[in-house]
């Protein structure tokens, strides 16, 4: 039976030393391994020690192990004779047999004659084996405490630096398997820098060449679990990154073949994470190839890592059968290794995979052995069962079997979308991700074919279709908000409390199941024994005493099923107890999933609420309002083609991504922005709203909807933008505006503005910190009113030159670039004063411009008492410069060479707000990468700390009208939809700037997010 998905993501791995290449040439190491052994055991050793480096010189790992092994036999008592110890293992367990290595620790560790060293050396390994064989995590906890008990002691006697890197490495899988993801990055970034100490220490006289590659070996293995470890976070681009770098070196012959083929598989592992599947796919097939090449064995580690990667990247790419044959290929091949079996062998995946290739009676045969096993273990409505009846409804679905795979299907969505904390316990990493992912997407499908036809769908089936998009929209940025809570907790202890104990609650439940489960692993050894005829056989004084034994153990089992149940009940009430007291805190990690009833009812009259959800080949679209039955309906336009629309009609409106004088005509835009609004839109009943809020993702995320045009273009005639008829207000998904408007609206702050602008980020060119008298604003010279590029400055972030040879500060250092590069934005200042001047804020006491518009400044000023709280200055989504991997506002550098200057996601979460509005008036904010996912992720940020709204642009705006526009959209208004639309429209009308910014380049950029009332 399979195990669950322990590993996720984030499996680490085993690292050798490797020999550099030309130490022996190929005919040299072939001819010493060719050579006969001695009998004699100290001219064996003697020729076991030359034939190691010959064997690793050609990469014939068997003969690798074959030697290691031979020498650690051979090396007791010999003088550094236990260093050939800790080499068998990791040959064992990189190219041979995981099982084999994990066997071989026990009996190492009852051998007292081994060096205190030798033995934390030995159980660290094991710890690391168990960590990521897919074993008991108790069992695992427990080598964990002894190992790090016999390393403490070990290095009080002799300390040093590998034994040192060697638990740090083996402490952050342990801390990665108890859920603190960012304790183990911060462990491994420890591994990494102790490492490079080791390496440090060894450039002078005295040290081994071969001692030396050994520690060249720490320093990989190290940086190669911290790839895993990003990525688990979410962070793929620092880990893709660390990756390139290292097959940088490949690609120079400064690295051998094998650590070559183990970059190419953490590249894939980065890669696949950030949905690069068919770049991920050629990385993981390139690395399979050379580990074939070196022999390494089908049940290694290192197989398995790189094969894990080419089934991911082919599901990734929905390509069915080629991932069902390698999944079965790479099982096959694994033969009766049962620690690389239990690691790899996943029913749910065997289960959907050979449903996808029509094997369906295979396939509903796997799933309903793993709904009954799980049954067994947990119980009908654990999680875990539930998710396995989710497995069986997608095969049933597959079957025609309709009826009872949307029975199946109602299981699986009481564990998911009944109750929030069902993506606790279902943590969708790992293969796990796919397995649900490919479960809602059939479902989905299912619902887009048949609406699609003109079918009328039974209402629940449309219900639990948009609770399903809508929880789809916030899936790709549930991992970093969680991960970035960490400062927000220290300084929150009583949730801080409540969320260890929920931890810890959780534990102790999965040890309760964990002990069903070896107790039904037990009552089915004894009940097959008494069951079989040899037994029948037997005389009944003999029978007797296994009977009862099996009759004893049926009550144990049933005793340990009511324990668990019990602890499962425990941990659901101290999870209402956290919900309860700290319910902002529960929208942002565990956010419910409202149907369209709920959401229905936080809606208010003239209020409708468009949720857009593409899929390969339809774009599913739901229209709510508080008066009408919601509106649904398919249409027949997937993700891809929706994609290619998205992007030629932001081609024609962003005019600064134009090259000057190639502008293209907004004439030729406006017949396809007509098209979009007649394919999506026009169907539905709007009559009688006057605001849409918008839950979008994928393609859309990245296009103004105000924009598009409700009447075909006509000469002489306004143009009909949607805009006329509705303000337009954007949500991260549906369900945030169920958390926003939990509870009535807080009382006004009472300070208008506090804005943060113009920063200085290169302190040595040294900038005024002065707010000019003058508050006017400056203007493009242009009076034409045809489109055309804008003249005075946007605010875009282009690629970085490489750091120059001037010192750097140490952030710079650590992300490898020069902060002070980034383009300044002198114009923002001009935009701060409009928007100072609009509110009758005091530029003096409100604006923090200059070298004062720091991180530091906006964590130690109270915010709470202002309503507006603006931010013009860079915005910078991940990945878009180096280190950077979750959204963040580029600040003033810091006087401290060592504090970071960019506002990131994991400040905002510790912020105290009161603000009806954060504007970010930033480049390209609203949009962002991943279809819109960063940019969610921060506005969600903002939302919990206390933001009714946040104003974002979806491309680089140009400063005069952005003042203008700013200004203007913050004056009083019924709500902050209707005041920005009022601004978006005097542009629009030419009634600001003389009829300059007209185009929707000027007002369409703007993106509100958040509750467009209270």
């Amino acid at each position: 039976m399979a195990q669950e998905d322990p590993a996720g993501a984030s499996a680490a791995e085993e690292v050798d030393p490797q020999e550099p290449q030309g130490a022996l040439s190929v005919d040299e190491a072939r001819r010493l391994l060719a050579e006969p052994l001695s009998d004699a055991p100290d001219a064996r050793y003697a020729q076991l020690q030359r034939q190691w480096p010959a064997a690793r010189r050609i990469e014939d790992r068997a003969r690798q192990i074959e030697i290691a092994k031979a020498l650690m036999t051979l090396g007791r008592g010999r003088p550094d004779g236990e260093g050939w110890i800790r080499l068998y293992l990791i040959a064992e367990y990189t190219w041979g047999s995981s099982g084999a290595a994990l066997a071989a620790c026990e009996p190492l560790l009852a051998d007292r004659q081994l060096s205190p060293a030798a033995r934390a050396g030995v159980a660290l390994r094991q710890t690391y084996f168990l960590a990521n064989g897919g074993q008991d995590r108790l069992v695992m906890l427990r080598a964990w405490s002894r190992a790090d008990a016999l390393a403490a002691e070990a290095l009080k006697l002799q300390p040093g630096l590998p034994l040192t890197i060697d638990r740090l490495q083996v402490r952050s899988e342990v801390e990665r398997l108890t859920g603190d993801g960012a304790a183990a990055v911060a462990t491994l970034r420890q591994a990494v820098a102790r490492s490079r100490e080791l390496l440090r220490s060894g450039n002078g006289p005295g040290v081994a060449a071969d001692t030396l590659r050994q520690w060249q070996g720490w320093l990989d293995g190290s940086q190669g679990m911290l790839v895993y470890a990003l990525v688990a976070q979410g962070r793929t681009r620092e880990a893709a990154d660390i990756a390139q770098d290292n097959l940088a070196l490949w690609r120079a012959g400064q690295l051998e073949e094998g650590p070559g083929a183990r970059w190419h598989y953490r590249a894939a592992t980065a890669l696949n994470a950030s949905q690069q599947h068919e770049e991920a796919l050629a990385a993981a097939r390139q690395s399979e190839a050379m580990l074939a090449k070196a022999n390494a064995s089908a049940a290694s580690q290192t197989r398995w890592l790189a094969r894990q990667e080419i089934v991911r990247a082919l599901l990734g790419l929905k390509r069915w059968t080629e991932a069902d044959q390698a999944y079965r290929q790479f099982l096959d091949e694994l033969g009766a290794d049962g620690v690389a079996r239990s690691r790899a062998q996943d029913n749910r995946l065997s289960a959907l995979l050979a449903a996808k290739a029509g094997r369906l009676d295979e396939a509903l045969e796997i799933a309903e052995r793993t709904l009954r096993y799980r049954t067994r273990i947990y119980g009908p409505d654990h999680p875990q069962t539930r998710e396995s009846a989710g497995v069986r409804a997608v095969v049933r679905l597959l079957r025609g079997d309709t009826g009872g795979a949307m029975g199946d299907y109602e299981q699986l969505f009481a564990a998911t979308l009944d109750r929030s904390d069902g993506w606790v316990d279902l943590d969708a990493r790992g293969f796990r991700g796919f397995v649900l992912g490919l479960a809602f997407d059939e479902f989905l499908a299912h619902a887009a074919r048949r609406a699609v036809t003109g079918e009328a769908l039974p209402p629940a089936v449309v219900d639990r279709a948009l609770q399903i998009a809508d929880r789809r929209k916030l899936g790709s940025t549930q991992r970093a908000l969680a991960d970035s809570t960490a400062r927000m907790l220290a300084a929150t202890p009583e949730l801080r409390g409540l969320i260890d104990r929920e931890q810890t609650l959780r534990k102790a439940a999965s040890g309760q199941y964990a002990q069903v489960a070896a107790l039904i692993a037990d009552e089915d050894r004894l009940r097959k024994e008494v069951s079989g005829e040899a037994f029948k056989a037997l005389p009944k004084e003999q029978r007797k005493p296994r009977e009862d034994a099996l009759k004893a153990l049926r009550q144990q089992l049933q005793a340990q099923q009511g324990v668990a149940a019990s602890a499962r009940e425990t941990l659901a009430v101290q999870r209402q107890q956290l919900a309860a007291a700290y319910p902002a805190y529960a929208d942002l990690i565990t956010p419910a999933t409202p149907g369209a009833v709920a959401l229905s009812g936080r809606l208010r009259a003239g209020e409708g609420l468009l949720i857009v959800h593409a899929l390969d080949e339809q774009t599913l679209v739901w229209l709510l309002r508080a008066d009408a039955t919601p509106q649904f309906r398919a249409v027949p336009e997937g993700a891809v083609a929706l994609a290619r629309r998205v992007k030629a009609l932001r081609q024609r409106l962003d005019l600064s991504a134009m090259p000057a004088g190639r502008e293209v005509p907004l004439a030729q835009a406006l017949p396809e922005l007509h098209a979009l609004y007649r394919d999506l839109l026009a169907p539905l009943n709007r009559q009688g709203l006057n605001t849409l809020i918008v839950a979008g993702d994928g393609p859309l995320a990245g296009l103004p909807l105000a924009a598009l045009v409700t009447e075909a273009p006509a000469a002489g005639r306004p143009v009909a933008w949607l805009l006329r008829q509705q303000a337009v207000v954007q949500l991260p998904s549906g369900a945030s505006l169920q958390a926003l408007r939990r509870a009535g609206p807080p009382a006004a702050a009472p300070q208008a503005l506090l804005g943060f602008g113009d920063p200085v980020f290169d302190r040595s060119a040294g900038a005024a910190t002065t707010i000019p008298t003058s508050t006017s604003t400056s203007t493009s010279t242009s009076t034409s009113t045809q489109a055309q590029a804008p003249k005075s400055s946007a605010r875009s972030l282009h690629l970085l030159a490489p750091m120059p040879t001037r010192a750097a500060s140490r952030y710079d250092a650590q992300l490898g670039f020069r902060y002070a590069d980034i383009p300044p934005l002198p114009e923002t200042r001009a935009e701060l004063l409009s928007i100072a001047r609009a509110l009758g804020a005091d530029p003096a006491a409100d604006l923090r411009l200059g070298t004062a518009a720091t991180r530091s400044a906006v964590l130690a000023t109270p915010l709470a008492d202002r309503r507006v709280l603006a931010f013009a200055t860079h915005g910078l989504m991940p990945g878009e410069l180096p280190g950077i991997s979750k959204p963040a506002l580029a600040l003033a550098a810091e006087a401290d060479d060592a504090a970071s200057p960019l506002l990131e996601l994991d400040d905002v979460l510790t912020l105290r707000l009161n603000a009806q509005w954060v504007l970010l008036s930033a480049c390209n904010t609203a949009a962002g990468e991943q279809g819109g996912a960063a940019m969610s992720g921060l506005v969600r940020g903002f939302f919990f700390a206390g933001a009714r709204s946040v104003l974002a642009t979806h491309w680089a705006v140009e400063s005069a009208s952005a003042a203008a526009l700013s200004g203007a959209a913050l004056q009083p208004a019924d709500t902050r939809a209707g005041g920005l639309r009022r601004a978006q429209l005097q542009l629009a009308d030419g009634q600001e700037g003389q009829g300059r910014w007209t185009h929707p380049y000027y007002w369409a950029a703007y993106a509100l997010f958040g509750d467009p009332a209270q």
